[in-house]
């Protein structure tokens, strides 16, 4: 099978031609601390990585491995180009299947590296098949396991996201927590082998970084030709995507909008789109493929309103001062809503969206913003550890 110009592409930015193992035996080990191994394989882990491995590296040997559940250039690769990441030291190439071959393959494969690799602490991010399988490794052998973004709950437990962290929590050695709400209810359930601390989101640190790079795009609309104001919108959540009517719904709430609305689609939604009968987008839509995080972060900046069913575009709108109506019946992020910042739309009651669009509350009240730290969350993540850890 020929390799896709994306993919190659992928290849270049990750610095992987293979899956091979690079061992650093442990009379190698210099740093303070030990070694430790950072696990990340979607879009958002990276983002996330991209700032927690620069602080991470200062105390520890630190060992990378990317599980390759997202590998195209688009979703992945890109971001490890544009924010700067580190190759890995291994990239394990899983990429897309069922949950249960996912899963199972990357704790096979991790547990092949941390063989290898013998590192003292793994840290794991947020909810993923790749948060679930590398957890799952490193508590087989032993190894103390540290969850980055725990705490956060939702009432559908049978969802996939929802059942990966609740195991990881469980499992996890030090929990850190993105808001005082997630760290008290962590505190109230944990063990006495475990530690809680409250560190903040690490989302909002690359965000940070980012909105102060002079070459962040500042009018991408131009080279679309949305004129302001516009509304963003991302959706690809697996609840939403496979289910046809529920997706033609919310497209069809998009349409009846009086702005353009900019969708930057998932390959899964592209996919559900030509499924699902909704037809051709109405007029008022831009369909595109998915942007960079520095494009999107541009366009979410400039955005009347976003709507998303997106964990991480909840946040950043949330911290940016721009409106956000998610596309679901419950969010994880409760502290947006409750501020004023988000409004809740289940795609089953779509016919609600263009009124929750133009009467939203926060066009005209301006909120906190400051529920999941100030920005400092990877020195937070880096303290938590050491008073964990901090005897070699």
């Amino acid at each position: 099978m020929e390799t896709s110009d994306a993919e190659l592409l992928y290849r270049e930015a990750t610095g992987t031609n293979s899956s091979v193992l690079t061992p650093r035996p442990r009379d190698r080990v210099r740093s303070r601390l030990g070694r430790l191994a950072l696990c990340y394989g979607t879009r958002p882990q990276v983002v996330k990585a991209s700032a927690l491995a620069e602080g991470l590296r200062e105390e520890w040997d630190l060992v990378s491995i990317d599980t390759g559940q997202h590998y195209d250039w688009e979703l992945h690769g890109l971001h490890y180009q544009q924010l700067g990441v580190s190759a890995p030291d291994l990239f394990l190439e899983v990429k897309s299947a069922t949950h249960a071959e996912q899963t199972s393959s990357m704790l096979l494969r991790v547990s092949a590296a941390l063989e290898e690799y013998r590192p003292d602490v793994v840290v794991v991010i947020g909810d993923t098949n790749s948060t679930l399988g590398c957890a799952l490794a490193a508590a087989k052998q032993r190894i103390y396991l540290v969850h980055v973004e725990a705490g956060l709950r939702a009432r559908d437990f049978q969802m996939a996201e929802e059942i990966n962290r609740r195991i990881v929590d469980e499992i996890s050695s030090l929990l850190c927590a993105p808001s005082k709400r997630s760290a008290q209810f962590l505190a109230a359930r944990a063990s006495p082998a475990q530690t809680v601390a409250f560190t903040g989101d690490v989302a909002r640190d690359v965000l940070e970084r980012a909105l102060h790079l002079p070459e962040l795009p500042m009018a991408p609309w131009a080279r679309h030709r949305i004129s302001r104001p516009y509304v963003l919108a991302t959706l690809h959540r697996a609840e939403l995507t496979s289910a046809g009517d529920l997706l033609k719904a919310v497209v069809q709430g998009l349409g009846a909008l009086p702005y353009p609305v900019f969708l930057p689609a998932h390959p899964r939604t592209i996919a559900a789109l030509s499924q699902s009968g909704v037809g051709p987008v109405p007029d008022n839509i831009v369909l595109s493929a998915p942007v960079g995080y520095l494009e999107m972060i541009a366009w979410a900046r400039h955005a009347d309103v976003i709507v998303t069913d997106s964990g991480g575009l909840q946040r950043e709108a949330y911290w940016m001062g721009i409106p956000c109506v998610t596309m679901r019946s419950e969010t994880e992020w409760t502290e947006t809503v409750e501020e004023g910042a988000n409004v809740l739309v289940p795609p089953a009651e779509s016919s609600r969206l263009p009124r929750a669009v133009l009467e939203h509350p926060g066009r005209e009240t301006p909120w906190n913003g400051h529920a999941y730290g100030s920005g400092r969350a990877v020195g937070a993540v880096c303290d938590a550890l050491r008073e964990r850890f901090g005897v070699p």
